[in-house]
């Protein structure tokens, strides 16, 4: 399985990108040369898993089952089974347009799966879906290969994509101005190739710092307070047919919890109880003072970052420690002048984990899903920025970072 460039897009300084002889010429002796002789002899037939699911709805004309949309494009004789391993036979009589993102994005991947190509293209195939959905998700899409086909994925989580791929392409270059894609290289190399920044067989370093995985900031190298104790007890809370059971638990300072669940399980309803939200015994809701990182964010706000930011953690704004291990590493300085609601939704999520760390006098810091696809309304008709965006690979590694020093470092 390759993930693998379409016609290399040229540098600015390239007044004349080439053509496709000298394409072909350059990735002569390669699988690449192969592949784009058969794109010119127009001898394959490519399928898109798009990007953007939640654009599918808009292009089905009337009101059609999911079952009555796979029957529709059925051509390997596979539906059940894809049905049974993406987890659709709950939706199949529901109308494509009564989706939510996660059911679209696996009905997406069927679609593309229960037909014949030569070529199949998978855009960004495990937004929405939680960790065990995205893992069936890539079997599924591994079980496409065979020796006469290609499988294509752009991916951002590195887990996924390490699960994924038999060979990796990385993509550098600056947003909405270029890219440049490297050759084609085994995992491990083309993982490690974007973690460094550096391509050794160009000799090219395409990003000043690494992206490590290994913190400096650990328990062991810092003095951590861990003598104050934060209990919350056992609760409930029921939303229409949905009942969460909450069991008593405690945290210390200077301690970061992970939940981790398939979607619709309570994540996000835990968070809340733990952020105030009532309970159904009103006598166990929570007086701990939190700052809230929302899983959901519809900026509202009339004004630009920079002013967000004065009005709502001044302080942290203006502190020098705060801009060097927050607001920096976050590369919020390009964006402090644009208005809040033509902001992208990766722009919005960095916005929003720096509010969220900026609040003073925190107990427990909420941060819901810093990674996620995000929602952002625009007040004008049309814009250029897609309605769902998110943190890139190399965005989220910087996320996690920043908020891991920050919280063990009690700042």
């Amino acid at each position: 399985m390759s993930f693998l460039p379409v016609r290399p897009l040229s540098p600015p300084s390239l007044q004349d990108p080439p053509d496709w002889q000298e394409i072909l010429k350059h990735f002569r002796g390669s699988e690449l040369q192969n592949y784009f002789t058969k794109v010119l002899e127009d001898n394959l037939k490519a399928l898109i898993k798009p990007q953007y699911v939640d654009h599918i709805p808009r292009a089905i004309k009337g009101k059609l089952s999911v079952s009555q949309m796979l029957d529709t494009k059925l051509e390997r004789d596979n539906k059940q089974k894809m049905c049974d391993d993406l987890e659709l036979n709950e939706v199949l009589t529901r109308e494509v347009t009564q989706l939510s993102g996660g059911e679209l994005q696996r009905f997406a991947i069927a679609m593309s799966c229960i037909q014949r190509a030569d070529v199949y293209m998978f855009d960004e195939p495990s937004s929405y879906l939680d960790i065990k959905q995205r893992l069936k998700a890539a079997e599924v899409i591994r079980e496409l290969l065979t020796s006469d086909n290609y499988v294509i994925a752009v991916e951002h989580d590195l887990s996924v994509l390490d699960y994924l791929s038999d060979f990796i392409c990385c993509l550098y270059g600056k947003p909405s101005m270029y890219g440049v894609v490297t050759m084609p290289y085994s995992v491990r190399e083309g993982i490690n190739i974007f973690l460094d920044g550096f391509i050794p067989t160009e000799n090219l370093r395409f990003r000043e710092d690494s992206l490590s995985f290994k913190m400096m900031e650990t328990a062991e190298e810092l003095i951590v307070d861990k003598t104050r104790h934060y209990s919350y007890p056992a609760m409930t809370k029921t939303l229409g047919n949905f009942k969460l059971t909450v069991q008593s638990g405690s945290f210390t300072d200077s301690e970061i919890i992970v939940m981790l669940g398939e979607n619709g399980t309570g994540k996000t309803t835990f968070v809340r109880l733990l952020a105030g939200d009532t309970p159904d015994e009103e006598t166990d809701k929570q007086t701990l003072a939190v700052s809230l990182k929302p899983q959901a964010i519809a900026p509202s706000f009339p004004g630009t970052v920079r002013m967000l930011l004065i009005k709502r953690i001044k302080a942290a704004f203006m502190h020098p420690q705060f801009n060097t291990d927050v607001l920096k590493p976050m590369n919020l300085d390009p964006i402090l002048d644009q208005d809040v609601k033509t902001l992208s939704g990766g722009e919005l999520q960095r916005v929003a984990i720096v509010l969220a760390l900026g609040k003073p006098n925190v107990q427990v810091y909420l941060i819901d899903e810093p990674s996620s696809y995000v929602y952002t309304f625009h007040t004008v008709a049309y814009t250029l920025t897609p309605p769902f965006s998110f943190l890139d690979s190399e965005q989220r590694i910087i996320a996690s970072k920043v908020i891991k020093r920050y919280v063990l470092s009690g700042l």
